[in-house]
């Protein structure tokens, strides 16, 4: 830090701490001296993605058609397939870094909105079915940037894309 920085610093922190009056004091606190409005302050203040409402902690590794996270009935319901699906992103054409960008901005998106259930469409890929994307998927639903808002993803049903397709389930929002 430069000298003339500390300074406009320690003029800025005089100006507050001149306003501000003690709980049990009786007289009227003073008014801030004029700051100029040229000594702007720079801060590199990154997005917050996650909302405070979720747990951070969580640390366990989500395997695909894992439903332990869940009740019987609702892990059986969604592992075959009969929960409705709310929204649909297709990843068809998309390169890896672009369509885990993709990814990131639908379930942020759908979380929002209060969906539930989604639909990923991967594709199988090429002849032997190895899709790139499709076998990046459980290193993206285990990825920091959403991993506190998904409760589990399995392989769709053949009529939702199979192999080629993942229902992922988001943790429901609780307010």
């Amino acid at each position: 830090m430069t000298q003339t920085t500390e300074n406009d610093d320690l003029e800025l922190w005089r100006a507050v701490t001149d306003t501000v009056k003690p709980l049990s004091s009786k007289t009227p606190a003073k008014k801030a001296a004029h700051v100029s409005l040229r000594k702007k302050l720079t801060v590199d203040v990154k997005p917050v993605r996650h909302t405070p409402d979720f747990d951070y902690s969580v640390t366990e590794k989500l395997t695909e058609g894992d439903i332990h996270a869940m009740d019987k009935k609702t892990g059986q319901r969604f592992r075959n397939g009969e929960m409705p699906i709310e929204a649909v992103l297709d990843l068809h054409g998309y390169t890896l870094e672009s369509g885990f960008d993709a990814l990131v901005k639908f379930v942020y998106a759908q979380e929002k909105r209060g969906a539930r259930c989604l639909l990923l469409i991967t594709g199988k890929g090429g002849f032997l079915g190895r899709g790139v994307i499709r076998a990046e998927v459980p290193n993206w639903m285990n990825a920091s940037e959403i991993r506190s808002l998904i409760l589990s993803y399995c392989q769709a049903k053949p009529k939702d894309g199979g192999e080629g397709a993942f229902y992922i389930l988001l943790k429901r929002h609780r307010s």
